[in-house]
């Protein structure tokens, strides 16, 4: 009965994954060949005319790109390491097989469900709170870049911007600063009151020098696929100053993580935020979708046919073998 009940489970287990697999890869099919803004022809002319003139240019392309993921693969590898020492490979299968689940979720959650199950259940929480830090110091290099890009934004195109919503903007963040540095004190009086009082407690736990690697890495991630964008604007050949390009870019960033939006469509607010940040200085829109459709496919699609194949390969439920270690960070 056990051996039976145990195929059951195996057999269900499996059927998820190939769910999870064919879901992603119907998602990146459709939404490469059916539901971008432009067309297939156009996108395949645009590839052909500037990035296929020179092997140098694809090869920089998929260097950046590679770039970008072991950043984000060295971020988590090191975020774990205060629980469990894994290696750089597992640190990769879990980051990409997270990515191609988070697919076929909403808000991204795939990609917390998708790591916490490598991990044994008595782990899973802190696994969880872990990839929220993550987020979160990836998130602090959006808002630091995004509001001195949107401050250069508003006054160079002279955007017209009502104060008083301005002001009422600035109050609710100053208002949600005041919260999140409240809970430090609420959590050492409270720490198991509810989630974010344990969040904040977690983050408190963490050494000076495990938080400033994160952000140095955030920092880096950062800079490495926005600066990705920027040179597939030389290559398309678009007349543009290095710094004011930055900032248009800076400001896309901003505002495309403030949107609410749901991560399956995350490249569409991407897209149209770039084309109407960069209709003030006329550019082509063809060019600018070009571009965000490219990005996407090397930093969006192929990562998550790579975690396709760790999806259907990957072992779970905490069969990975655990050494704890001690949060010192001598030993990365």
């Amino acid at each position: 009965m056990y051996n039976i009940s145990r195929k059951y489970k195996q057999f269900w287990f499996l059927l998820i994954k190939l769910s999870i697999v064919f879901g992603a890869g119907f998602f990146i099919y459709k939404q490469t060949f059916y539901t971008r803004e432009i067309s297939v022809d156009e996108l395949v002319i645009q590839i052909k005319t500037y990035l296929l003139q020179s092997n140098w240019i694809i090869l920089a392309l998929i260097t950046m790109t590679l770039i970008n993921w072991v950043l984000e693969i060295l971020k988590w590898k090191l975020l774990v390491h205060s629980i469990q020492k894994i290696s750089f490979l597992a640190a990769a299968k879990q980051s990409l097989s997270s990515h191609t689940v988070s697919l076929v979720t909403p808000f991204k959650l795939g990609e917390y469900g998708g790591k916490v199950l490598y991990f044994q259940k008595s782990k899973r929480k802190k696994i969880w709170l872990l990839n929220l830090g993550g987020d979160f110091t990836q998130l602090v290099m959006t808002l630091l870049f995004g509001i001195i890009g949107f401050a250069y934004f508003i006054n160079t195109f002279e955007v017209p911007i009502h104060l008083h919503k301005l002001r009422t903007i600035a109050y609710l963040l100053a208002m949600l600063l005041l919260i999140f540095l409240g809970g430090f004190k609420v959590s050492s009086r409270y720490p198991k009151a509810n989630y974010y009082t344990r969040l904040v407690t977690f983050i408190r736990q963490q050494s000076y020098k495990s938080l400033g690697l994160l952000l140095f890495l955030s920092f880096l991630r950062y800079l490495v696929f926005s600066h990705q964008f920027y040179f597939l604007i030389w290559v398309f050949e678009i007349e543009i100053a290095y710094a004011t390009a930055m900032m248009l870019l800076f400001t896309m960033y901003f505002l495309a993580r403030l949107l609410p939006t749901i991560y399956l469509f995350d490249f569409v607010i991407k897209g149209s935020i770039a084309i109407y940040l960069f209709s003030f200085l006329q550019i082509d829109e063809t060019s600018i979708l070009s571009i965000a459709t490219i990005m996407w496919l090397l930093n969006f699609a192929v990562p998550a046919l790579l975690g396709s194949y760790f999806v259907l390969v990957s072992k779970t439920d905490g069969n990975i073998k655990a050494k704890k270690v001690k949060t010192d960070l001598n030993n990365i």
